[in-house]
């Protein structure tokens, strides 16, 4: 309770006092002189194939993977058919959050 009525306190401080700086263009001269930052995404996904493969290769010398495989046959069809229906939601949103840069 407290910390939002600090909040509160401090969001109506800030407001009352708020100063405006002249800018005269600075701040897009900076951004113009800062160097371009190269694109390392190809880290994740490398990382991602490392991953799946490693997964792979343990659950097949380990036999887990054919005990799930085992265990998927056990399902009903309706069930796995919802999860492939499933399956462009989840990636639509996941490419959303991936383009969106302010996320």
């Amino acid at each position: 309770m407290e910390n939002k009525e600090t909040d509160k306190w401090l969001n109506d401080y800030f407001s009352i006092n708020k100063k405006d700086i002249q800018d005269n263009g600075f701040t897009r001269r900076v951004m113009q002189k800062l160097p371009e930052q190269p694109d390392r995404s190809w880290i994740v996904w490398l990382c991602a194939c490392i991953g799946i493969v490693l997964s792979l290769i343990l659950g097949f010398s380990t036999g887990t993977l054919q005990s799930a495989l085992m265990q998927l046959q056990k399902i009903p069809v309706y069930y796995l058919l919802g999860a492939v229906f499933c399956f462009p939601l989840v990636g639509s949103i996941g490419w959303y959050w991936t383009s969106n840069k302010y996320i």
